[in-house]
């Protein structure tokens, strides 16, 4: 009985030293950054609404772009970096809670088209291009021998995915599909 009263005791101690914190929440402050693709996202927290002033820096410490956005405690504001060159930058906030710095890597990563041949089952001389599409595309195809030749070559308007069975019977030999878009994306399949 005695060792139950003095664990108990104890854990009201504890208890009470514990909740105590609680009457007094402490705020928590900062900032973040969420790079995808050339999109940065900067998440912000203050302790109190106050203007926030976002400058963002290049790597020789030139101011590239600044803002101030007013009376707020809390934000998140996406920044396009696709007009920027490559490389580190720094992304400061300065507002009630002091300044805070962020880097970010900015490098242009390379987009590849999805694309697919695959052997259309039955059919010995038959091939079926995929070619995954968002919105409205110009598709150019072009189909080479294993000597470079080009033995097709056919460009069109194509809105979403894109899909075609290739005839090749009179083609015995392995072929190269070259699927490219508007924007100069090419892919090569070979069979």
């Amino acid at each position: 009985m005695k060792t139950t009263l003095s664990i108990f005791a104890a854990l009201m101690i504890f208890s009470s030293t514990l909740f105590a914190g609680i009457d007094r929440p402490e705020v928590i402050t900062g900032m973040a950054v969420m790079k995808q693709g050339s999109m940065v996202k900067v998440f912000y927290k203050g302790s109190k609404q106050a203007d926030v002033k976002v400058s963002i820096y290049d790597a020789s410490n030139k101011l590239v772009f600044k803002e101030t956005i007013r009376k707020i405690d809390n934000f998140v504001r996406p920044y396009n970096f696709s007009n920027l060159a490559q490389g580190e930058y720094r992304i400061e906030t300065v507002g009630e809670d002091g300044r805070q710095v962020e880097r970010v890597n900015y490098s242009v990563e390379k987009i590849e088209k999805l694309a697919n041949v695959l052997h259309v089952y039955g059919d010995k001389d038959k091939y079926m291009l995929t070619v995954s599409n968002k919105g409205t595309e110009v598709i150019t195809v072009k189909i080479y021998n294993n000597d470079g030749r080009l033995l097709y070559n056919q460009s069109e308007t194509v809105t979403g995915d894109f899909a075609r069975i290739y005839n090749l019977e009179n083609y015995k030999e392995s072929v190269v599909f070259e699927v490219s878009d508007s924007k100069g994306i090419t892919k090569m399949l070979s069979l």
